[in-house]
C-alpha cells in the first residue's frame, strides 16, 4: 500500500510541477504577445516616418523646379505677394493726378 501512496504523491507533486509550468509558460506567452503587438505598431510608425522622410526629400530635390504635384494654398484668398527674399510686392503703382495731367497735355499736343 505504501508504495501506492507513494505513487500518488509523486503523480500529485508531477502535476503540480507541471501546473507550474503551464502557468509560466502562459505569461510567457502574453510577454511576448505584448512585445509583438508593440513591433507591430512601432513598424507602422516607421512606415509613416519613412513616407514623410520620402515626402520630404522629393521636394528638396526638385528645389527650383516646379513641383510635380501642386500644393493646395493654405489661405483662401491670396491677398499679398512675398517674394522669397522677403521683401513684399505692393501691386502696381497707381499714377497720381499730377501724371495723368502731364500725360493728357503731351497726348492733346
Amino acid at each position: 500500500m505504501e508504495s501506492i501512496e507513494e505513487n500518488g504523491k509523486a503523480m500529485a507533486k508531477g502535476v503540480k510541477g507541471l501546473e507550474v509550468q503551464y502557468t509560466q509558460m502562459s505569461q510567457q506567452y502574453t510577454q511576448m504577445s505584448q512585445q509583438v503587438t508593440q513591433l507591430s505598431q512601432q513598424q507602422r510608425n516607421t512606415d509613416f516616418q519613412l513616407g514623410q522622410l520620402a515626402t520630404t526629400v522629393g521636394s528638396m530635390q526638385n528645389k527650383g523646379k516646379f513641383p510635380l504635384t501642386t500644393e493646395p494654398n493654405p489661405k483662401e484668398h491670396c491677398k499679398a505677394i512675398e517674394l522669397r527674399s522677403g521683401t513684399k510686392y505692393q501691386g502696381p503703382q497707381l499714377p497720381s493726378e499730377d501724371d495723368v495731367e502731364e500725360k493728357t497735355a503731351e497726348v492733346e499736343q
